[in-house]
């Protein structure tokens, strides 16, 4: 019986201790010169090379297999049988290779496969390096997002997603204008037309690449990005007034601060009851809040593009008549996102799916301890996040 598996070895005996399986194999005798076909043959010399292999009963593999070179009297060549397990001058199995490129589907760092399979953190990145992962096809529904990577010289990379399967399409060295520019338009344009959705945050870039590749496609702004808006003008005047309060109030509003922004709907009475403290201190307070209260209730509930504009209109010219300062930057956001923030009340579309891809991302960041080299760091990010 075969016991390694292998073509034209012999298993001799096996023996091992805490951490090891020692095999002790040899191959084949050879009657034939595989350059002439020559039956005279004579042994050239004997040597044991250890090749690793993958785990036996838990414990990692080292098999000490003995090799016999030869000489053909009638063409003059020396050579040896050639394994099919194994390249030839490489110590390891094709099946462990495999297995450690089996591993880059999760989240493991290079040094703990390394530790794992008895191998070099090097030897990890090598075999990493030989790999060649292209971008995908883009999809109806093109998902776009920037992550803190700190790779290839960048502190932010780009991803971009389907937003049909929630499969990574390609990720990017950098949110560089004229480098995503110049990234697309090397996108066939039929391929571009096939867009249909255009999902990204409120970000002047992202809005650029649609207008000039994706023109005939639906832009939506994920709704977390605009709610954000006037969730941060709140927290602007709650930060405002609590400066001109006493220290244990300051304290107070700072530890508070979820109950403000958190739905008034959602809270219980003795929640309500501090909320209501909190706002009978300051008016402006009160006016903001009424304000977010007003955007929860009477924006975010509407069906369709048609009455949501109309609402987030009004909502506008309310939040105008306030003259408080800390939302004019939400009202000019919501001014010059208007349509793309209405299009995410007809279609359900978000880049909710792309968050949870970058929380893969900063987690495999974290258990590589970063990632310099940003070919290798792609790679990983397109293994794991498949």
């Amino acid at each position: 019986m075969n016991l390694l598996g292998f073509k034209d070895v012999i298993f001799d005996s096996f023996c091992e201790d805490k951490e090891f399986v020692h095999i002790h194999a040899s191959v084949t005798k050879m009657d034939t010169c595989p350059h002439c076909g020559s039956t005279k043959i004579w042994v050239h010399d004997h040597r044991i090379q250890e090749i690793k292999d993958t785990h036996i009963h838990g414990k990692k593999c080292l098999i000490h297999l003995k090799k016999t070179r030869y000489d053909c009297k009638s063409c003059g060549c020396r050579f040896e049988r050639e394994l099919d397990f194994i390249a030839k001058g490489h110590t390891m199995t094709y099946r462990l290779v495999f297995a450690i490129v089996a591993e880059f589907n999760e989240l493991h760092s290079s040094s703990s496969i390394a530790s794992r399979y008895n191998v070099s953190s090097n030897t990890v990145l090598r075999i990493l390096h030989c790999l060649c992962v292209s971008r995908a096809k883009l999809s109806s529904v093109l998902c776009i997002d920037e992550f803190k990577g700190d790779s290839g010289g960048f502190k932010y990379q780009t991803s971009l997603l389907n937003g049909d399967n929630h499969s990574v399409i390609d990720i990017l060295p950098t949110r560089d204008k004229n480098f995503l520019f110049k990234y697309f338009k090397k996108v066939p344009n039929k391929e571009r037309q096939e867009v249909k959705f255009f999902v990204s945050d409120m970000s002047n870039t992202f809005k650029s690449v649609k207008n000039r590749f994706f023109k005939t496609s639906i832009h939506i702004v994920d709704r977390y990005h605009f709610i954000r808006q006037v969730s941060w003008a709140l927290e602007n005047v709650r930060k405002r007034i609590q400066k001109d309060i006493s220290s244990n109030l300051r304290k107070y509003f700072k530890r508070s601060r979820s109950l403000l922004t958190k739905p008034a709907s959602n809270l219980t009475t003795e929640q309500a009851k501090e909320v209501s403290l909190m706002l009978d201190l300051n008016n402006d307070l009160k006016l903001a809040y009424r304000l977010k209260e007003l955007f929860y209730q009477y924006v975010l509930s509407q069906p369709n593009k048609v009455r949501a504009s109309k609402s987030l209109r009004e909502w506008i010219r309310r939040a105008e008549e306030s003259d408080l300062k800390e939302f004019k930057s939400c009202i000019t956001a919501f001014n010059n996102w208007f349509d793309e923030i209405c299009n995410s009340f007809d279609y359900t579309w978000s880049n909710g799916p792309l968050e949870g891809t970058h929380t893969k991302i900063k987690t495999l960041k974290r258990n590589c301890f970063g990632m310099k080299n940003f070919n290798l760091f792609r790679k990983r990010i397109m293994f794991s996040c498949k």
